[in-house]
């Protein structure tokens, strides 16, 4: 036991050093990208020396960005869903209040400077049964909590935002208010819109003393033949807007204590206002959108009167959305005009702020903390050995054609060289200015994500820097019905392997309106699409599963096959049906409903030349009661396992169970008695034979699963002991490998001999996956990201389920390690060192050119790139190398074999004479 204990010990130390890097090294081969979601609130600051927009978002986000560059001053991210939603934040120069949660909001001041918190307490949610809202308001340094009670009253409560302390409490009787009564809050009024008989009324509530004024909408805009919709402007003032659905322009009113004051002037319904103080008045900023430009306009609020200053049309960024003003400042210029500083927050959840009339100062793409599909993809080669690529398009000349192709290619490489160094070549392609070709060990590629709010960005891994983006109209990506996360299978239909033919990518995403599928096919290297005009294809139905096919077709195109909600298949595109058709005794189909535990596997073999047809062939009913399935997890498309078994201690081969049609299936539920539990099922889905289960009593979310080669991993909170474990799970054949040339679903149902363990991991996980390299030498590593915002890289022998208590010594020859439950987090081996990842969402790994290497990439609120070696670089020099001393020791050895050589030919000479 002592030996055992030592043993461990010494290889945690080794563990914790294996994964140093040197001070010069952090940034050099990784980088972060922190942002914020999209927004909510916005409040700027003009009074502190550092001009800051303080913002909250739908991420739970609290932050200050610097109003120059649009960097992060400091940012605070709370608690994760209802819990931490920000339903209010504002701020009254001093203080930066937000109230956050659900039924308890917990309101907490921040120090605008430097972020810090300076005071925090709750508030209770009131327990009424006909509660419509609750609306929060600052003014005057105290926070009012508006509660709407349905055909009651509004109550109104002070509180003192320093202490917490209740400082008033006002009731204003509303019996007419509905459960669907539309109320705005314009500070500090409360409107609400009362339909009466024919006539629409307006009522306008203050909320800091006496007074209610009604009116109806017929004197400000005549008869209202049509729903009328009420919205608040922002600003400085108390500002409404109302308009008729279906009407082309809107009015403002703005609500004072004595009654309505009309704007003078009708205003278009597409336009987008917001109200901003200058010296002693109010100017109300007019933003439209026209074919491409943002014309920009303001008049004071009280006239009407047109501001030359701020009239001006400014051409707006491609690739971004329509916005709204979030909020706005004015002041006066140097050259004696009016000037506005006007922060947007768009649809497609960017934010830009805008220095009118001037430019577009900058742009947050906020997109990028919603992302949904990730996928790294190898960047085309350059001009010179594209043209060496061309070669093998010449096979039918035979090796003499080849011969004289490849002579004529070089001696155009040896003028293109000449002419590039005289100055007279031609310039090199797009991507070669880019810096975009690949390079010679396959560690600079194209990162390609599409986000939840429809864009679609094409991303450098090496510098981080957004090299195109698509914004996609009408459609949104497909939500998971088990855990509410948003996805979107992106299918890699041609590499840039296949020159001449550009790389080719499809992403299905549904339309907005709909739900039919759509396509979106484009080439990830230059972000163009390479079908219809913007790229999108309309499927017309509903798509129920989807799959890449394995072969391609003349042109090296691989087709998405889509099942629709019908059970029919389809084809993209139709140039592919023949390659299926063919391929389609070999094609296997299954899906899974969350909700009815309901797997359904599908064959093709009864297709006919003219028509895929899937026919079902087995299904399985994996819950009852409250279960559901949670996960379906499959093992990597490109994975590539190098050895098909184990060498033991005793010479002998443990073969693994290598079944590439195996998937988990996780499914979860609640039991009176266990409360809730989990079980994981190990599924082949070709013949829907079950190969293993296992099940976990007061077990619960977060669980995230692992799956690759002959094991399983998975990760699950456990109510009993209140802790997080990982359970690994490796799968063997025995010593007799069944079958040595290829797996067959199909044969009779091999049942594996499983090895199981359990491990605690001192923290929570948000996510986990596995490194993939490109043959499956290396050894295998597990990412973990921890809530914290750390990234853990754990070896797999520490995660051995075949690690015994006591170590014999045909395990210790192994290389098995003793069992201890508890495994180490050292802060040496979290690949991101201080450069914190918040609220994680997944992290995609992908092999590149070294076999040594494993390219990484970690998304959620923020973005994280780095490169892992589980093994070590044993297949590359190290950076610290000393060329200088091995190109002088080699010489050295050169020209002393030399000499020598000189020596003892002269001295065989002179032997002979004698």
């Amino acid at each position: 036991m002592k030996y055992s204990v030592t043993v461990f010990v010494l290889l945690t130390w080794a563990f914790r050093w294996s994964f140093c890097i040197y001070e010069d090294q952090i940034g050099k081969f990784d980088w972060r990208q922190t942002y914020i979601g999209k927004l909510k609130f916005a409040y700027l600051d003009t009074i502190s020396t550092t001009k800051k927009a303080f913002v909250a978002t739908e991420e739970n986000v609290v932050a200050a960005l610097n109003l120059k560059t649009g960097q992060i001053v400091w940012r605070h991210v709370l608690e994760k869903a209802d819990q931490g939603e920000i339903q209010f934040m504002d701020g009254d120069g001093d203080d930066i209040v937000t109230v956050s949660g659900r039924n308890i909001f917990v309101v907490r001041t921040w120090d605008p400077h430097n972020g810090f918190l300076k005071s925090e307490w709750t508030v209770a949610q009131p327990l009424i049964r006909r509660l419509i809202d609750i609306k929060w308001f600052l003014y005057q340094k105290q926070l009012f909590q508006v509660v709407s009670v349905a055909l009651s009253d509004i109550t109104i409560t002070a509180y003192n935002i320093s202490a917490g302390t209740k400082v008033s409490s006002d009731l204003i009787h509303a019996p007419w208010m509905a459960q669907d009564s539309r109320c705005v809050l314009a500070v500090p009024y409360l409107a609400c819109l009362d339909k009466v008989g024919q006539e629409v009324l307006l009522h306008s509530f203050s909320l800091t003393g006496a007074g209610t004024q009604t009116k109806s909408l017929s004197a400000f805009m005549g008869e209202v033949k049509t729903s009328v919709t009420l919205e608040t402007v922002g600003g400085s003032q108390p500002v409404v807007e109302v308009a008729m659905v279906g009407n082309s322009s809107k009015h403002i009113l703005l609500l004072e204590a004595n009654g309505f004051t009309l704007y003078p002037h009708q205003l278009p319904s597409a336009a987008k206002l917001y109200v901003a103080s200058y010296e002693k008045s109010s100017i109300v900023l007019q933003a439209l959108y026209m074919e491409g430009w943002l014309v920009l306009s303001g008049s004071t609020l009280e006239t009407g009167k047109e501001l030359s200053d701020l009239a001006g049309k400014l051409k707006y960024p491609s690739g971004l959305g329509e916005g709204n003003i979030a909020a706005a400042v004015c002041s006066p210029k140097k050259d004696k005009g009016k000037g506005c500083r006007i922060l947007l927050v768009t649809d497609d959840h960017a934010i830009a702020l805008m220095s009118h009339p001037g430019k577009f100062v900058w742009v947050r793409e906020e997109a990028l903390a919603s992302i949904a599909a990730v996928e790294i993809l190898d960047l085309p080669v350059s001009d010179t050995d594209a043209a060496i690529e061309k070669e093998f398009d010449h096979k039918e000349t035979g090796f003499v054609g080849m011969f004289v192709h490849r002579l004529a290619s070089q001696i155009l490489q040896l003028r293109s060289l000449v002419l590039t160094i005289l100055g007279l070549g031609e310039p090199p392609s797009a991507g070669q200015r880019a810096g975009l070709v690949r390079d010679e060990f396959g560690l600079h590629k194209m990162i390609v994500v599409a986000s939840s709010a429809g864009k679609v960005f094409g991303i450098d891994n090496l510098s981080g820097e957004i090299i195109w983006q698509q914004r996609l109209e009408n459609v949104k990506p497909y939500v998971d019905q088990a855990t509410g996360k948003n996805h979107a299978p992106f299918f890699v239909q041609r590499t840039t392997r296949h020159f001449p033919s550009p790389a080719q990518c499809a992403l299905l995403l549904r339309h907005k309106v709909t739900d039919e599928g759509v396509l979106f096919v484009f080439n990830p290297i230059t972000g163009q699409p390479l079908a219809e005009s913007d790229g999108l294809i309309s499927l017309g139905y509903k798509v129920k599963q989807s799959f890449l096919l394995h072969e391609g077709n003349k042109e090296s195109l691989r087709g998405i096959l889509l099942l629709d909600n019908e059970d029919n298949l389809h084809v993209y595109p139709e140039s592919a049906q023949s390659v299926a058709v063919a391929m389609a005794a070999t094609i296997f189909i299954f899906t899974a409903d969350p909700n009815s535990g309901l797997l359904v596997g599908y064959s093709l073999a009864l297709s006919t030349k003219q028509n895929l047809i899937a026919t079902r062939v087995w299904e399985i009913k994996l819950t009852h009661g409250s279960q559901r399935i949670t996960a379906v997890i499959s093992k990597s498309s490109i994975e590539k396992v190098h050895s098909q078994g184990r060498v033991l201690g005793d010479r002998s081969v443990l073969y693994k169970y290598i079944n590439p049609n195996l998937v988990a299936v996780l499914t979860q539920g609640f039991d009176p008695v266990h409360k809730q539990f989990l079980n994981i099922y190990l599924i082949d889905v070709v013949s829907g034979s079950v190969i293993f289960s296992i099940s976990h009593k007061r077990a619960r979310e977060p669980v995230h699963i692992v799956h690759s080669e002959n094991w399983l991993l998975y990760s699950y909170f456990s109510d009993k002991s209140r802790r997080t474990e990982i359970v690994t799970l490796e799968l063997y054949e025995g010593k007799v490998q069944s079958n040595t040339t290829a797996f067959s679903s199909v044969a009779a149902p091999l049942q594996p001999i499983v090895d199981r363990q359990a491990y605690i991991l001192p923290g929570m996980i948000e996510s986990m996956k596995e490194t993939i390299t490109e043959k499956g030498i290396t050894s295998k590593h597990i990412l973990v990201a921890l809530a914290n915002g750390a990234i853990l890289e754990i070896p797999w022998v520490f995660l051995d389920p075949r690690r015994p208590i006591t170590v014999t010594s045909e395990m210790r020859e192994e290389g098995v390690i003793p069992y201890m439950p508890e495994l180490p987090i050292p802060s040496e081996a979290i690949i991101n060192y201080n450069q914190t990842v918040q609220r994680v969402r997944g992290i995609h790994t992908t092999p590149s050119g070294l076999e040594s290497t494993c390219l990484v990439f970690v998304y959620g609120l923020d973005m994280f790139y780095t490169r892992v070696a589980p093994s070590k670089t044993f297949d590359l020099l190290k950076e610290d190398f000393d060329h200088f001393l091995i190109t002088a020791v080699l010489l050295g050895l050169t020209v002393t074999s030399y000499i020598t050589k000189k020596l003892a030919s002269r001295k065989a000479l002179k032997q002979a004479w004698k």
